[in-house]
């Protein structure tokens, strides 16, 4: 990437450095490569790794779903992860139930992607590489295998295969004639939920159908480690996609706020780490509002309810402490928005300290771990990072709260999405 800032500019990076001149020699950067080479050794990464340690789970955020040169630098880390580091699954912020059926079907990700997997990460170029990989490792000895967390089960093979086989499941039970009835009507609900055809259920329905739903859980009832040769066709492994549908209804009916979706995510991930991949090692990817420590919307909601803890703060303090947060950002540039494919311009500010970050890297990106030591604006109480979707900033006490490391760049550009 050719970068020619002005003598202004470098003049004031010399002054910011200078002005911590006591504590530049510890400042934790680390240029990292511009392309991405076809025979890739990593080598650039190995202190992001050296950063990670022993973690067993690494959390890659994004700022605004669509920064496609963001998604490529994630899907690399997630590779170097594979083959240096020893992480084998990748959890996506898409569908819980539809990422495991859709990676049981052992076809080609790419193909199965759409209208499964998010629709960002589904049909953005720059995403397609990754699940090309996924396939290409499936059958060595040690694979990368893919899997979901998220509890909005939006996805065609939930649509289609979710009601049939949870009844299958349920098929072993003895039910009499009374709670056969129930049973059925409840599946029947689940079905047009999915389908987007109970949104305007009254107030009894809503009550019956939520008061199902918990009985539903009493069906489900084998200990966890009663899953037999396949946990996802366990009873745990439909507790959970019956916490996910209840609320999906529930923040469908305005009973709970939409960040309320985060402790069900969070509880799927926990399900995932502990029961379908024990001992495993875990890349998960989504949206900085899921994935930073301390929560993903600090001012609450309308009405003066308090903020809801996201997925990472929602895990157990043990899976919390083996948990690495990487940060992505870029300091300039356009992204795609996810919602109606608009490309956003993101103009620089005064104080943000991504371009003097970057520049400290030829190829204009850097990562930087912010347990290592101190950073140029360390001092500066003005100087702020990016934060939420590009329309906020944080302070650089309060990322080094949110996250163990940043991998920022001097431009994002905007993910590659083929017209709908």
């Amino acid at each position: 990437m050719n970068r020619l800032p002005n003598a202004g500019f470098l003049l004031a990076l010399l002054l910011v450095c200078l002005s911590v001149a006591a504590c530049a020699a510890d400042a934790p950067l680390h240029p990292v490569r511009a392309e991405i080479p076809v025979q890739d050794d990593f080598a650039d990464l190995a202190p992001l790794g050296d950063a990670i340690g022993d973690k067993r789970i690494v959390m890659l955020d994004e700022l605004t779903h669509g920064e496609g040169n963001v998604y490529a630098y994630k899907a690399r880390v997630v590779r170097y992860l594979h083959a240096r580091k020893g992480f084998d699954v990748l959890v996506l912020e898409s569908g819980f139930f539809d990422v495991a059926r859709l990676w049981q079907l052992r076809q080609p990700v790419r193909t199965l992607a759409p209208g499964n997997i998010f629709y960002m990460y589904a049909n953005s170029t720059e995403v397609w590489p990754l699940f090309d990989y996924l396939d290409a490792q499936r059958s060595s000895a040690r694979p990368l295998e893919l899997a979901g967390l998220d509890g909005r089960l939006s996805g065609s093979l939930s649509r289609k295969e979710l009601v049939p086989q949870l009844r299958a499941h349920l098929s072993r039970q003895l039910l009499d004639a009374s709670q056969t009835l129930r049973l059925e009507r409840h599946l029947d609900q689940t079905q047009r939920l999915l389908d987007g055809q109970l949104f305007k259920a009254d107030a009894a329905e809503q009550t019956q159908f939520l008061q199902d739903a918990q009985w539903l859980d009493t069906l489900l009832s084998a200990p966890a480690s009663a899953h037999g040769e396949d946990v996802f066709n366990s009873d745990g492994f439909w507790r959970r996609v019956n916490a996910s549908v209840q609320r999906m209804a529930e923040v469908v009916w305005q009973r709970r706020p939409f960040d309320e979706h985060d402790p069900v995510m969070a509880g799927n991930l926990q399900w995932l780490m502990e029961q379908a991949y024990p001992g495993r090692k875990v890349v998960v990817w989504g949206h900085f509002g899921h994935l930073n420590r301390l929560g993903g919307y600090r001012d609450g909601h309308a009405g003066g309810l308090p903020p809801v803890d996201n997925v990472t703060r929602a895990l157990p303090a043990a899976l919390q402490a083996h948990t690495y947060v990487l940060h992505f950002a870029g300091a300039q540039g356009r992204y795609l928005d996810y919602v109606d494919q608009h490309v956003i311009d993101v103009q620089a500010k005064p104080d943000l300290l991504e371009p003097a970050l970057t520049a400290a890297s030829p190829s204009g990106a850097v990562f930087i771990d912010l347990h290592a030591g101190a950073l140029p604006g360390e001092n500066n109480p003005a100087a702020r990072l990016w934060s939420m979707d590009y329309q906020e900033t944080l302070s650089l006490p309060e990322a080094r709260q949110r996250f163990d490391g940043l991998l920022l760049l001097d431009r994002i550009t905007p993910a590659t999405y083929p017209p709908r």
